[in-house]
This record gives C-alpha cells, sequence and structure tokens, in this order.
C-alpha cells in the first residue's frame, strides 16, 4: 500500500494524522459495509463514511508499527477492530455502535479513553436503538442477528458511557491532542453517536479531520469543534479516545 511509504510521526497518534491528511478529498460514501449480501471484511480505501474512514486510518496506523508490515497485517488489524473479538460470523458479530468499538480498543490496549480524566460527565443512556427501530436495518430482519445485536446493547450497557457536553468543549480543549479518536455523542434517545473523527489542532484551536456526510469528502472543518459541535443540534458532545 501506498499509504504505507509515509513516514512515522513521534507517536502513534502523529502517525493516524499524517494518514488522515493523505486521505483529505477522498470522497463520502455510506453502506460500503452492507453491500455485499454475505458478512465478510471490506476493505475500502477509495471512500469512506466517518466511521470506516476512522476505522481504516487506525488500522493502518497499527500496521506501520507492526515489524513487519504488509496488507495482510492490515486486513487483520481492521478485522480487529470492526468485529467483536475479530472473529466475522454473521452481521450481528459487526461492532456496530462506537461505544463498544471504544470498549473493545481498550480491552485490546490500543487506545485509552480519556474522557472521565478531562471532565466529562456521565451520560446516563440506555443504548437500543437498533432493535428499537428495527424496520431501518433490512439485515437486521434476520433473527440470529437481531439477537447478537440485541445481546451486544446489554453489554455496553453494563458500561459507564462519559461525554463531554458540547456547551464545554471549548474549555478543555487544550486537553485534547492531535490525533486524538472523537466521538461525537448523540442527543438521540437510544443512540450513542452520531459521527467521529480525528482532532487536529490549527491556529491554536481544535478542528476534525473527518469523512464529511454533508460534504461529501474527506476534510478538516472550517471552524473549530467547539463551533461545528454547537451548530448541529443533534450533537449533544463528544468523547475522547487516545491512541496508546
Amino acid at each position: 500500500m501506498q499509504k504505507m511509504k509515509l513516514p512515522k510521526g513521534e507517536n502513534k497518534a502523529q502517525t493516524a494524522i499524517a494518514i488522515a491528511k493523505s486521505f483529505i478529498g477522498q470522497p463520502y460514501k455510506a453502506g460500503t459495509l452492507d453491500a455485499l449480501p454475505n458478512e465478510q471484511l471490506v476493505c475500502n480505501l477509495r471512500d469512506f463514511d466517518c466511521w470506516t474512514f476512522v476505522e481504516s486510518v487506525t488500522a493502518m496506523t497499527l500496521t506501520k508499527y507492526d515489524e513487519k508490515p504488509s496488507y495482510e497485517k492490515f486486513n487483520n488489524h481492521l478485522k480487529n477492530l470492526r468485529y467483536r473479538k475479530g472473529k466475522v460470523n454473521g452481521y450481528g458479530s459487526r461492532i456496530h455502535y462506537f461505544k463498544e468499538w471504544m470498549i473493545q480498543t481498550e480491552d485490546n490496549n490500543i487506545a485509552q479513553e480519556m474522557t472521565p480524566l478531562i471532565g466529562g460527565e456521565e451520560a446516563n443512556k440506555d443504548i437500543n436503538f437498533m432493535t428499537s427501530h428495527r424496520s431501518l436495518y433490512t439485515k437486521l430482519q434476520d433473527n440470529e442477528s437481531f439477537a447478537a445485536v440485541e445481546k451486544a446493547q446489554k453489554t455496553i450497557n453494563t458500561y459507564d458511557f462519559f461525554y463531554i457536553p458540547k456547551s464545554k468543549v471549548a474549555k478543555i480543549e487544550s486537553e485534547i491532542q492531535d490525533g486524538d479518536i472523537i466521538g461525537i455523542t448523540s442527543g438521540v434517545e437510544g443512540l450513542d453517536f452520531n459521527h467521529e473523527g480525528f482532532a487536529i489542532k490549527q491556529n491554536g484551536r481544535i478542528h476534525l479531520l473527518h469523512a464529511s456526510y454533508d460534504l461529501k469528502k474527506v476534510m478538516i472543518t472550517t471552524e473549530p469543534l467547539a463551533d461545528y459541535l454547537n451548530r448541529i443540534k443533534k450533537h449533544s458532545g463528544i468523547t475522547v479516545l487516545r491512541l496508546l
């Protein structure tokens, strides 16, 4: 992969930012993981949604720190990030809630959640959007997949859920580092996150490097993260995940 030729940064976060910036201008595309009839690992580095962008950049970063980086190792990292315990076994084995993705990356010592350490508050929120809106998900019509997602929701809800309300993000910007993974929490009932991206500092403020649904490409927000959040009503705040 050409991206593997990019130089490493001082740490994994800086390496992730360099890789993420190399995708600026690539198109946004939703639903790429659901296009095939049977669940299998999809590796698409041409176009992204917000989550596949974060996931692909993270997998590529981890690959650069392998002793002998290869496309096969990149695929393995991608699989271990995307699927519960790294096992592909139907639609229900894929991680569908970003909160679970965060939990698994912490359990695997890939990243540390910083949110409770930098002023995060408890959300006190039950995550159940997918099973409560089954008709929105074609592949949830399968009972086995539905049961797997329902089980995952119950597990997620046993964990604490911290977030930084968007009204307080500007005050804690100094605690956010370049390359931190930013999860944007949702004000929608039953839903954990609306969006994800990477923190990047510009002109002394934290911006978001992300695959933008609105502008349909990978880009850096023109306004600081705090202003971006305040502009979009359904965004309630953020979580911060730091690569180790």
